[in-house]
Parts: structure tokens; C-alpha cells; sequence
């Protein structure tokens, strides 16, 4: 089936790289598109951004205020102020069903009881309400009136995800002393204290909505100010979901093992992510070997390895003068990834192939190779299943008000939300070869 490059246009945004043919003064053009190109990390140290942070005003949360040990609310406000002040303009709401900006130094009084007192929690009306072009930092206990998260989750792929932008939550275990309402299906009310017990303290959470790099500084002065020990959660979804492991932009030829593959430089590649190889025998299996280390990132999925799939594509160059490429319908191609044995954070990539049953001869290939994880391959950190409290009727004496009710399939929502947006490979390898 011929393909064309510049008919991609239509629904891809196209990077180009350029290489001269050798010998005869040629330039040709290929344009690759982004489904080629997993979406850089930005550079999260130094971006700013104006802040506006919302508090829940409702009264369930009054008890994180109540009792002086372990406590991190009490402290919020200024530590809210301090950093949302560092990274541009900080400016404060509260809201329980709606949104209300908060004057002068108001949001200082969230430290003590006396603000809490609306009776419904409506953080679908923040989304609705927040500014897309600042960091948004909603303040609650992740309850919502009527349980109505899948609104709020529709809310947020559309508003930030669909735009390339990212949410993280970081959740704090909190003394706590007060009264927690609408508890699982029977919508009981229950009378909590945590005392002075790190086990029994009651997660409050910070939503953190915007562009992925103030949202990631944001998590990480956050985590820099923290002088209690108190537990801390971290989740960041962004449509890198977690850092891509490797890639050719990433590593020198001297690190890559190879096998009827070696180093080629007749075509001069301008771009950095695009290897050149050629093939010493186009009859036997080729394959090179990448080792390279990799740990998550502040608040990434953890990775389960054996939940991936192959995005394998690879074209022969038709028509030098016209640039026109034609996709190859088989190959057998094979990329695999494991760790490496008694090496912490240390992992090996290898790919695959027989170049006759994968590549076209007498012809310039293109081939991209990535290692995509599926839904199941993005886990959840092991915090969020252990905050966890499943959505049932509850007796007075199984209440266990230190977890918080149907966090995994809140969180879950907004994981396959982003899911659904894109789907970053982890293992990504683009590279030509000249058969002619």
C-alpha cells in the first residue's frame, strides 16, 4: 500500500529530518510524524506560572484543623502562598457548591475551623471555573456530592488532557479529628479521631491541574518544604505518564551491542533520534542490545513490564525524487525489555529482526520500533491502593476513617482518562538503513 508522507499532514503534526544521498548531491526529505516522536519531559526546574489555589470549604474538612500533632493543614496556607508566590502570582477561592474568590489574606483563616462551613463539595464547578493557562491547586478530601467523579473526570480530559496539559495529586496523611459525611452506599455520618496516631491520620489530597512543567515543579517544592514526616502520596499524569526509558537520541553508538548491524554513515542524518545502520547479511537474524538505566520520576506509574505491545512500522523509499514511501505490510521484527540481573534501576533492550523478511533491498527503509505499553502496563503507585476504602455499607465499627473512599477507581478514571489521549512508547527505536 503506497504511502505518502505529506498526506499525514491532514491529521499529524510532521518533524522532518533531512539526509543527502551520497555520491550525487541529492537532498531528500523525509517527513516523520509525530506518532514517531513520544512527547519530550519538559524541563519542570525553572517554570513558572501564576497559581491559583482553591480550598474546600465544606464541613468535612474542619477535622484536619482540630489537633496540633502531625498536623500539615494547619501549615497549607502559607506553604500554598510561599510557593505558588515563587512561581508567579498566588491567588486563593474557596468553594464548596460555588467558586468565590478569596480577598487580601483571607485564605490564611483555612489554617482554623471558622471557614468551613458549606455543606456540599462541588470540585466539578472549580474545573469549570479554573484558568487553563494557570496551575490550579484544588484542596480536598477527593469527595464529590452525589459521588459524581466521572463528570469531573470528562471535565478534565477535555480541559487539560485533550490540550497536552497534566494533573497530580499529592496526598498527605493529616491528624484529624471531626466529622466525615456521606461514608459508602448507605451515606452514613461518622464522628473520626485519629488522636496523635500516625496510622489512624486521614489523607487530605492537593489536585494540581496545568502544563506539565510548573505542575511537576509545583510536586517537587512541595516535597523540598516538607519538614514533618507525615506520609506523602505522589501521582503525576501527564501524557508522558512516566519518562521514556530510551531511545537513540539518548545514547552514543558505542553503547549499542550489535549483530549483522553495524554503524553506517552514507547518508548524513540531521536528525539527533535517527540512527543510520547497515546490514552485513540480509539472509540471517540482525539484532543490537541497548543497556541503559532508568528509575521513575516524582510521582510516575509504575511500569508493569509484561503489559506491552509493539508499534512496528517500516517503509522502503519508492521514489527518491519524490520523497513518496511505500509501507511494508510484513516483518518480524521483535523488541523485548527485562531488568538486568543484580543491577538496581538497570535494564536491557533488545531489538530483532531478519532483514530479509523485514526490509525492502535495493531500497532506502525507514524503521520505527517502540515498545508500547497497554492500559494494564500503567499501574497505579502502591500508596493509592493502600489509602484505599472500597464503596460499601459501612458499619460504625469498621469505619477506618485513615483511607478515603473509592480512591483507586477516582484515580483510575483520571489515569485512563489521559490514557485515552495518548499513549507514549517506553522503548523507541527510529533508524534507516540503505539496501540499494
Amino acid at each position: 500500500m503506497q504511502k505518502n508522507f505529506s498526506k499525514l499532514i491532514l491529521f499529524l503534526c510532521l518533524s522532518v529530518f533531512t539526509f543527502f544521498l551520497s555520491g550525487c548531491g541529492q537532498t531528500i526529505v523525509i517527513e516523520v510524524p509525530d506518532v514517531y516522536k513520544t512527547p519530550k519531559s519538559p524541563d519542570a526546574e525553572n517554570a513558572k506560572a501564576d497559581v491559583d489555589v482553591y480550598f474546600d470549604a465544606t464541613i468535612s474538612m474542619k477535622g484536619y484543623t482540630t489537633l496540633a500533632a502531625g498536623n500539615v493543614y494547619r501549615t497549607l496556607p502559607d506553604i500554598l502562598d510561599a510557593i505558588g508566590t515563587s512561581m508567579g502570582k498566588a491567588s486563593f477561592f474557596k468553594f464548596g457548591k460555588d467558586v468565590t474568590p478569596i480577598d487580601n489574606r483571607e485564605h490564611k483563616k483555612f489554617s482554623s475551623q471558622e471557614p468551613y462551613i458549606e455543606l456540599v463539595t462541588a470540585v466539578h464547578n472549580v474545573v469549570d471555573y479554573a484558568n487553563p493557562d494557570h496551575l490550579t491547586v484544588i484542596v480536598t478530601d477527593l469527595f464529590e456530592s452525589e459521588a459524581d467523579w466521572s463528570n469531573i473526570t470528562k471535565k478534565i480530559r477535555e480541559k487539560y488532557f485533550a490540550n497536552h496539559k497534566a494533573v497530580a495529586v499529592i496526598g498527605v496523611k493529616n491528624s484529624f479529628n471531626g466529622e466525615i459525611f456521606d461514608v459508602g452506599l448507605n451515606a452514613a455520618k461518622f464522628n473520626y479521631n485519629s488522636y496523635d496516631d500516625p496510622n489512624r491520620f486521614r489523607p487530605f489530597y492537593l489536585l494540581i491541574l496545568g502544563d506539565e512543567a510548573p505542575v511537576k515543579n509545583f510536586m517537587e517544592r512541595f516535597k523540598d518544604v516538607q519538614t514533618l514526616n507525615n506520609t506523602t502520596g505522589y501521582l503525576l499524569l501527564s501524557e508522558n505518564l512516566t519518562e521514556k526509558m530510551i531511545d537513540f537520541s539518548k545514547m552514543s553508538l558505542e553503547e549499542i551491542e550489535m549483530e549483522n548491524f553495524f554503524a553506517e554513515t552514507k547518508l548524513d542524518i540531521a536528525s539527533r533520534g535517527v540512527r543510520e545502520f547497515g546490514i552485513d547479511s540480509f539472509s540471517s537474524p540482525a539484532m543490537f542490545t541497548v543497556n541503559f538505566d532508568y528509575k521513575e520520576p516524582l510521582g510516575a506509574c509504575q511500569l508493569n513490564l509484561d503489559e506491552m505491545t509493539q508499534d512496528v512500522r517500516i517503509f522502503a523509499l519508492a521514489d527518491e525524487e519524490s520523497g513518496e514511501w511505500q509501507e511494508l505490510e510484513e516483518n518480524d521484527v521483535k523488541i523485548e525489555v527485562a531488568p538486568v540481573e543484580g543491577e538496581q534501576n538497570k535494564f536491557a533492550a533488545k531489538y530483532s529482526m531478519t532483514p530479509d523478511k523485514s526490509l525492502e533491498r535495493g531500497k532506502i527503509n525507514f524503521v520505527h520500533a517502540a515498545l508500547v505499553p497497554t492500559a494494564k502496563g500503567y499501574q497505579l503507585p502502591q500508596w493509592v491502593r493502600n489509602w484505599n476504602m472500597a464503596n460499601v455499607d459501612v458499619a460504625p465499627g469498621n469505619f477506618d476513617g485513615s483511607k478515603t473512599i473509592n480512591l483507586i477507581h477516582v484515580l483510575n478514571a483520571l489515569k485512563d482518562a489521559v490514557f485515552d489521549t495518548t499513549r507514549p512508547a517506553m522503548i523507541e527505536f527510529n533508524f534507516v538503513v540503505d539496501a540499494r
